[in-house]
């Protein structure tokens, strides 16, 4: 009953807006100034103290008026609490987001059902680069450890990203490049244990500067075991006898992991800019839960639950990922062409391989070379609307290369040109509007195949109403276009890690999204966040279970097919003071999608609702809360369905200040039941289940 009502009443949370407080628009082109920028606020780095602005939503910075109200912003404490091994784990309790899990080391944001090469994850405003969207089992190079807080948007706001950003952006933003000067030398220690993988986490971040010069470093340690689970990790139909199969009990083979990676940057600032540069690297080695793969069989498992990776047999999948990354920023004011005020570039490239070991072997190497840029310039107001303009390009030289490359090496370029405008706001009362534009080409020079070329074109049109001092209601539409990925072009093969026979379609052509999205917006003694949304997609292409079994490797045939499809669905926040020490919200997300030729979009995340109570007194601070997901009976054709579960979490802080230095004690409690939790957003759902009932303990030194 509760679905159906859902299905028919579909309404979407715009999560609170955010207080823009302002981007800085320093580094002129013509000459600098000599003298030093000012320190614009010493708590900069504090975890109690942020200013919580999201860049993502609109290059305007401080100009912005807020229409973008489908953005989140995770930063601070609540940062430091939900940070998980992966970016989909660590954002997965915000409403109209769930983690796509391929064991504990991979997980990547699904945001109101769209994931993949729908959904694009950024650092500092630049694509992550790496190899994530090739196949489920590569993971996300971003560390959300290291991240100063993480954005994200959903619908209109996503113009800005280009096609590949077509159903929401995660942006993870950190100080790599440092663009203010620091008064003194500031930092961060931070460790960690959870019980479930007996995972050891250590983080390091040291930031200072002299003169005009700014610096950054980072560095980042985790090792962990196999996960523990409450019962079998294959799930079983009624009946069937557990010897009958292949699988672990009390914990899931193969997915312990290692990784390490290291930042440093220096920035040159001055009055009216400052340009700065990054390198950063990246190892990680993690194992492929065994049965995402043909070839998998059962090993001892000690009781001392130390699980080495020489006791996963000699069938065992494991990916060793390593990358470099360069990052080049600058930003200026007082520019020197008529009609521009200010503006920003981004420049970064990416040197990334991971080869998958099969059998402790070297088999298929994917690398990915890739370049992005991006330039950004204000405009002077047009007729009361200010706006800005931008191009953006990317290259990257893709390959998989091995006996059981699926993928031929191409040759990917993007261009992309936009401009957004939004109407000035001189009282708060008054109704604010926002348009945008931008224009795409992707062009893929593939080995062996003729050129394949798509142009897009994305337009967007938001308002923003106020209604007395307390109330707002929102409307947006967008019509947006994404051209086929590589993979799902050219995919043809075996691919190991994921026990799946994909097949491309080189004829798939552009999706385009029309999408409505209304809101409703309270603010007062109770907060309400309320919104609806509606998305056609034509020619919408996804990954089919063919139901079919390739005869030569003895696999089941994925397909990468296009029809028409409809995603509508709800999220929703109340949350209501209880007294000046404790506050109780009731939250809800849904999305239900559709084929519109008949059947159902495969892996969409069920029906969520939930409450949490939360405690904030003096150096105290908590959050009990629990989620009710429902069953999954849309499970798309050939795949099975997911039963529900109740998933409760919890978490404990207190802030310490012990000689000038301030210190966060953290506990953080997750799935205290020990459900059994098969994601219905997960390939592995039949195979790996979530974490088993964890405790993880840590601690963080700030000065």
């Amino acid at each position: 009953a509760q679905e159906d009502y859902f299905e028919n009443v579909t309404m979407n949370n715009i999560i609170q807006p955010v207080t823009v407080a302002g981007t800085l628009l320093i580094y002129a082109i013509h000459g600098v100034a000599d003298s030093n920028s000012e320190h614009l606020s010493d708590q900069h780095h504090s975890d109690e103290t942020v200013h919580e602005v999201v860049i993502s939503a609109s290059p305007l910075g401080e100009l912005s008026s807020g229409v973008k109200k489908s953005t989140s912003l995770l930063t601070g404490e609540d940062l430091r609490t939900q940070a998980a091994t992966s970016l989909g784990e660590t954002l997965a309790s915000e409403r109209g987001v769930t983690n796509s899990g391929f064991g504990p080391a991979v997980g990547r944001p699904v945001i109101r059902g769209q994931a993949d090469n729908r959904v694009k994850v950024m650092q500092d405003s630049l694509g992550s680069m790496d190899a994530s969207n090739a196949s489920a089992d590569h993971a996300i190079t971003i560390e959300p450890l290291l991240a100063e807080r993480i954005e994200v948007l959903r619908g209109p706001a996503t113009l800005r990203y280009g096609n590949g950003a077509i159903g929401g952006v995660v942006n993870v933003i950190d100080n790599r490049i440092p663009d203010e000067l620091p008064q003194d030398l500031s930092g961060a220690l931070e460790v960690r244990h959870n019980s479930v993988n007996d995972q050891n986490s250590a983080v390091f971040l040291f930031e200072g500067g002299a003169g005009k010069i700014a610096w950054h470093v980072d560095g980042l340690y985790r090792d962990s075991n196999d996960l523990d689970i409450d019962g079998l990790a294959t799930e079983l139909e009624p009946g069937e006898d557990p010897d009958e199969h292949e699988t672990t009990d009390g914990y899931i083979d193969n997915t312990d992991f290692q990784a390490h990676s290291g930042t440093a940057g220096i920035s040159w600032i001055g009055d009216n800019g400052f340009i700065g540069i990054a390198i950063s690297q990246l190892e990680n080695n993690y194992g492929i839960p065994p049965g995402a793969h043909e070839h998998h069989h059962e090993e001892d498992h000690d009781d001392d639950d130390d699980h080495d990776e020489d006791e996963h047999g000699d069938e065992s999948v494991r990916i060793d990922m390593k990358q470099t990354r360069i990052d080049l920023k600058g930003e200026w004011n007082n520019l020197p062409f008529a009609g521009f005020d200010s503006g920003r570039f981004r420049l970064s490239h990416n040197d990334y391989e991971h080869i998958e070991l099969e059998s402790g072997s070297a088999g298929t190497r994917f690398e990915n070379d890739a370049w992005e840029s991006r330039i950004e310039l204000i405009h002077q107001p047009i007729n009361g609307w200010q706006g800005a303009a931008g191009v953006q390009l990317e290259n990257r030289d893709f390959a998989a290369i091995g006996d059981e490359a699926f993928i031929p090496a191409s040759d990917i370029t993007n261009q992309g040109v936009f401009w957004v405008l939004e109407t000035e706001r001189e009282q708060d009362s008054d109704p604010v509007y926002e348009v945008g534009v931008r224009l795409d080409r992707q062009n893929i020079d593939a080995d062996g195949y003729s050129d394949i070329s798509h142009n897009t074109i994305s337009l967007s049109a938001s308002g923003l109403w106020a209604f007395g001092d307390n109330q707002e209601v929102s409307l947006s539409l967008n019509r947006a276009q994404r051209a086929p990925a590589i993979e799902e072009l050219l995919s043809d093969g075996a691919h190991l890690a994921t026990g799946s026979f994909d097949q491309g379609d080189a004829d798939l052509d552009e999706e385009t999204s029309l999408n409505v999205e209304v809101g409703y917006h309270l603010h007062g003694p109770v907060e309400v966040n309320l919104n609806l949304f509606y998305n056609q997609i034509d020619d919408f292409i996804y990954k089919a279970n063919t139901g079919l079994e390739d005869m030569d490797e003895e696999l089941p045939i994925f397909q990468y097919t296009q029809t028409d499809a409809t995603f509508k669905g709800v999220e929703f926040e109340v949350t209501k003071a209880l007294s000046d020490t404790w506050a109780f919200t009731v939250f809800s997300d849904y999305v239900r999608a559709k084929l519109d030729e008949g059947g159902d979009v495969p892996r969409i995340p069920p029906l969520q609702y939930g409450f949490a109570l939360d405690f904030n007194s003096g150096e105290w601070r908590g959050q009990l809360r629990l989620t009710e997901a429902a069953d999954q009976n849309h499970p798309g054709d050939s795949e099975e369905s997911t039963d529900g579960y109740t998933r409760l979490d919890g978490n404990l802080h207190r802030h310490l200040h012990i000689g000038g230095q301030e210190w966060l004690i953290f506990l953080n409690v997750r799935n205290l039941l020990d459900e059994d939790i098969r994601n219905a957003t997960s390939f592995l759902r039949e195979v790996a289940p979530e974490a088993g009932r964890s405790l993880e303990l840590g601690a963080r030194l700030s000065f």
